[in-house]
């Protein structure tokens, strides 16, 4: 089965995102941030993010038991059963699942805080 365009545009999303943290990161480190905003809208974006983890993971299995319904997977020659790889594909997930929800818990929990901060005006001094 060729690859459709549809499923490369979808891939490429994921790629996307990578490079969009990646960029985020660089741009913290080349400019770092002359506002408490600042902080906070990166933390909502960062926090809608990983909120949307937990259904995307489960979306991939969906789509990994779909396959696997249609007779469409099979082991490589490395010794593993599929279904030892598919529980371990499914443990994998459960456990990113687990830790992307804890993630949201800390940038939710962060970035109410840092909206509750505001940027302090450095009086000019007197001459």
């Amino acid at each position: 089965m060729l690859m459709t365009e549809d499923h490369k545009r979808v891939e490429q999303y994921a790629l996307d995102a990578s490079k969009a943290h990646t960029e985020l990161v660089r741009q913290l480190v080349d400019e770092p941030l002359e506002y408490p905003l600042e902080a906070y809208r990166i933390l909502s974006g960062l926090t809608r993010s990983a909120h949307e983890l937990p259904q995307l993971l489960e979306l991939l299995e969906g789509g990994i038991e779909w396959l696997r319904a249609g007779d469409r997977l099979a082991a490589d020659f490395r010794g593993a059963s599929l279904e030892e790889k598919l529980h371990d594909f499914r443990a994998g997930l459960a456990e990113a699942s687990e830790a992307a929800q804890a993630v949201e818990r800390g940038l939710d929990k962060a970035y109410r805080a840092i909206g509750h901060v505001s940027y302090r005006e450095v009086a000019e001094p007197q001459q």
